[in-house]
């Protein structure tokens, strides 16, 4: 399993495509889930705490320096809570609780339990033992806010558990070591830039992307209520399309977003009920009618005589481009054109909304591909062939060394790019 920064990238790229509408009592959740805030941002449960620091935390975060001993092999829960900034809340499973107890501390004769405690201490940490159901678990955290909430939860028997359809995470996680994220709280989660998409445009997407994100091993899935308003039901309802992208490659690519298309009518008709849903149709038809009045074409109908296949956004170190594959192609000597002025530049932005690049002054044909952008890129532009890239996707993501494919089976599936 990769580590946490990895996974952070996953995520803040994730466009899920998996509706998890399984639902279910809370009876068989993990023990220590009862100690979480329901408004806890993430949630990563894992069989050894030694695997919790690991994977939930930076190496330079003070719990990393916690002597475990022994309780590095008991099960743990990271949370990452939200008290003005994100910190941490590290729960540790320690012994058994005793019947009835309550919110006192639970009186496990682990001795090692009591040395971590003094050990967080001397490091400025916060630590409690508290009882939950059969055990006792010690609460460890940089905050001590976050320990006086967690009592609070426990006092009313509220918790991650309570939060809206985290049961359908338990039942898609299916009680496996598994990382969860709130996908409404990805503006405080993720507050930087990805390869020139800012922190605004990534914490917007995300946040429609889907409610929860959960990641487990190679693999990412979403869960969401069955509305229109979040792009992962938008890419199930599209359906899965062949992508060609792989016989036009654009050398030294740093991030890849790719969306094949499947029926065209079809993927419209999804995609404008999504921004209905959103409440975005209106000002959305407003951009397509002042671009058809200012170029006499409108993009909709621009977009009919292309017959649009696959629309794909690039980014390098140097510039960033559109890639738009249409049905019919340049054929013979002639299939590559030169490098043209754009006619209706800012269609693809108005067409597929952001990040596709709205700096797209210039035209080339390569065969079936469009390439808009600056005429210093378009000039020098090399397409190159790429092995190993998926045939049949909803959407396909790639940053360096990773990629995520998004099908209508349901899942995320992330693999090095290079095997």
């Amino acid at each position: 399993m990769r580590k946490v920064r990895v996974l952070l990238i996953a995520l803040m790229l994730a466009v899920g495509c998996h509706s998890g509408q399984e639902s279910g009592s809370n009876a068989g959740a993990p023990e220590l889930l009862r100690a979480v805030p329901s408004d806890a941002l993430a949630v990563g449960l894992f069989n050894r705490c030694d695997r919790a620091l690991d994977r939930m935390l930076d190496s330079t975060n003070v719990l990393n320096s916690l002597p475990l001993g022994e309780l590095r092999k008991h099960k743990a829960v990271v949370a990452l809570c939200d008290v003005g900034t994100v910190v941490p809340l590290l729960i540790i499973q320690t012994g058994k609780a005793e019947p009835g107890e309550g919110l006192r501390a639970a009186a496990d004769t682990l001795p090692q339990t009591a040395a971590l405690a003094a050990q967080a201490d001397s490091l400025q940490l916060f630590s409690e033992q508290v009882a939950l159901d059969r055990h006792s678990a010690l609460l460890i955290s940089p905050s001590a806010t976050i320990i006086t909430v967690v009592r609070r939860h426990l006092s009313t028997e509220t918790s991650i558990l309570d939060a809206p359809h985290f049961d359908q995470v338990l039942a898609a996680s299916g009680g496996a070591e598994a990382i969860v994220w709130r996908n409404s709280g990805a503006a405080k989660l993720f507050p930087f830039e990805l390869c020139g998409i800012s922190r605004k445009q990534l914490g917007s997407f995300l946040k429609g992307a889907a409610e929860w994100t959960i990641a487990r091993g190679d693999k990412l899935q979403t869960v969401q209520p069955q509305t229109d308003n979040y792009f992962s039901n938008f890419l199930k309802a599209a359906g899965d399309g062949r992508s060609m992208l792989a016989e036009a490659f654009p050398e030294r690519s740093e991030l890849i977003i790719d969306l094949p298309v499947a029926d065209a009518k079809q993927w419209r008709q999804a995609y404008e009920t999504m921004l209905d849903a959103r409440v975005e149709l209106e000002s959305y038809n407003k951009r397509i009618k002042a671009l058809k009045k200012s170029t006499g074409k409108s993009p909709l109908d621009w977009e009919k005589e292309q017959g649009i296949q696959e629309v794909v956004y690039v980014v390098t170190k140097d510039y960033s481009l559109n890639m738009i594959r249409t049905a019919k192609a340049l054929k013979g000597p002639n299939k590559n054109s030169d490098v043209q002025v754009n006619p209706y530049t800012g269609f693809v932005n108005a067409l597929y909304g952001a990040p596709f690049n709205p700096s797209d002054s210039c035209v080339v044909r390569r065969g079936h591909w469009l390439v808009s952008g600056p005429r210093a890129v378009l000039d020098t532009l090399k397409l190159e062939n790429r092995k190993n890239w998926p045939a049949m996707a909803s959407a396909i993501v790639q940053i360096p060394g990773e990629r995520l494919t998004c099908n209508q089976e349901n899942f995320i599936l992330w693999q090095d790019s290079n095997r």
